[in-house]
């Protein structure tokens, strides 16, 4: 069987959920004999990427243009690249400009907050002249995009949801006990929100919810971004506690989900929800809202999570007391969402998926 080259094109300027995906994806190719390169637009994703030994070339993904276009085709060439994965709008225009004309196979991996797909003359050029196949991270998406944008069917598409590392993020008492030792945080239970501080995390709805919870615990925010101060001043007019504790390494990321009572996540157009995947992993209890990917992530049975109305905060201040104060319900949560995170969101099997993608199986 030829020797895979694959490549990934990913203009992402924070080391979030896709920067994690793909470094995934690349030791995980890697391993299986792939020659990966990473084509990064920002030190945040390449330096990372790089500290763990994955092959990233670093341009100025900052627009699309003709410029930028042909240094990326100049990096797939010397790449011998077949097969060009993007991440997200831009990144699919600046692809199709890259590899237009050349043998290179385009794979849109379709990953946008937004509410509706783009409609861009240049997106549709690609999905009428080069896009090979649309990879999507969960069926809601999936149905939800195509209804929206018919003319993506042209080319076929398959789901590949993410997959979790559960050697990685396990249940973990000791790892908890020095993340609260390294933070400087009592034996008092605390609610965990980890993501970027950005308008569609909303971090409001969040705050308004722990307001309306009896003796609400610390909301512990998890992430940087533009809206902390903002944030911060909402939690203070609201007369909720809350600490911001930044970005810091992911190895740190097990001890902060074990520590935590559970993971509080109220975005309403994710993706995916990486972040709710790995704190199942770890055996904890999740409360989110109902929208976006975590249909699928934590399902709606209420097996593996609760979910809440996303227009309610009052709904999600109720799902929270219930998990604060029944310690068997806590408990039988996390366990039904290890394993549901093992069983359906195992990394070999997003691994097969790519795979099978890049080879047009």
């Amino acid at each position: 069987m030829n020797r895979m080259r694959v490549a990934f094109l990913c203009s992402a300027d924070s080391y979030r959920g896709s920067a994690v995906s793909l470094l995934h994806l690349a030791q995980g190719l890697g391993a299986r004999g792939a020659d990966v390169r990473v084509i990064a637009g920002s030190d945040a994703v390449a330096v990372p990427l790089r500290a763990q030994g994955v092959r990233v070339t670093q341009l100025d993904l900052s627009s699309t243009s003709w410029r930028a276009a042909r240094a990326v085709r100049a990096t797939l060439a010397d790449a011998g690249a077949m097969v060009l994965f993007t991440d997200r709008p831009r990144d699919l225009r600046l692809g199709f400009l890259a590899t237009i004309g050349t043998t290179v196979a385009l794979i849109n991996r379709y990953n946008s907050h937004a509410p509706r797909p783009p409609h861009d003359l240049l997106t549709r050029l690609a999905y009428r002249f080069k896009v090979r196949e649309t990879v999507f991270l969960t069926r809601e998406m999936a149905e939800r995009v195509l209804t929206l944008a018919p003319w993506m069917r042209r080319a076929p598409h398959r789901v590949i949801p993410e997959g979790v590392d559960d050697a990685q993020f396990r249940p973990d008492a000791d790892a908890a006990a020095a993340f609260r030792a390294r933070h400087e945080l009592d034996d008092a239970p605390f609610l965990l929100a980890v993501g970027a501080l950005t308008s569609e995390k909303r971090g409001e709805f969040l705050i308004e919810a722990v307001r309306g919870v009896d003796d609400a615990p610390l909301l512990l925010f998890c992430g940087e971004g533009p809206m902390r101060e903002s944030l911060a001043a909402h939690a203070a007019r609201l007369g909720v506690q809350v600490r911001f504790i930044g970005m810091f390494p992911r190895d740190e990321l097990r001890g902060a989900y074990n520590a935590a009572a559970m993971l509080v996540h109220a975005c309403r157009v994710e993706t995916f929800g990486l972040v709710v995947l790995e704190a199942m992993a770890c055996g904890r209890p999740v409360v989110g809202v109902r929208g976006g990917g975590l249909l699928e992530v934590v399902g709606t049975d209420g097996d593996a999570g609760l979910l809440a109305d996303p227009d309610d905060p009052a709904d999600m201040a109720r799902a929270i007391e219930r998990v604060l104060h029944d310690a068997g319900l806590s408990a039988r949560l996390g366990a039904t969402a290890r394993a549901r995170a093992q069983s359906r969101f195992a990394l070999t099997t997003m691994i097969d998926g790519y795979e099978r993608a890049a080879r047009g199986a």
